[in-house]
């Protein structure tokens, strides 16, 4: 069994002999059971696929560090309007 520490940033590292046979970039579902946290890989993905999961990635961390313009109910729908 290996010990693992989480980051100031929410990263935790999973030990090498566990990541062997995973290649850089590749995608996983993780859920939490209790106190049990599971990683379980998305394999096949497409090219599509795998771009969005990026963009989405690349959204929640820009709301996460507060670079997105928030909205009102009412200027949000004005908002699309204008779309």
């Amino acid at each position: 069994m290996d010990v693992t520490t989480l980051s100031t940033k929410g990263q935790i590292i999973i030990p090498e002999k566990l990541r062997a046979g995973y290649e850089i970039g590749s995608s996983f579902l993780v859920s939490k059971i209790d106190e049990l946290i599971v990683l379980k890989p998305i394999k096949n993905l497409s090219l599509e696929e795998t771009k969005e999961i990026k963009d989405l990635n690349k959204i929640w961390k820009e709301i996460d560090s507060g670079k997105v313009e928030t909205y009102s109910e009412k200027e949000f729908f004005k908002a699309m309007k204008q779309w």
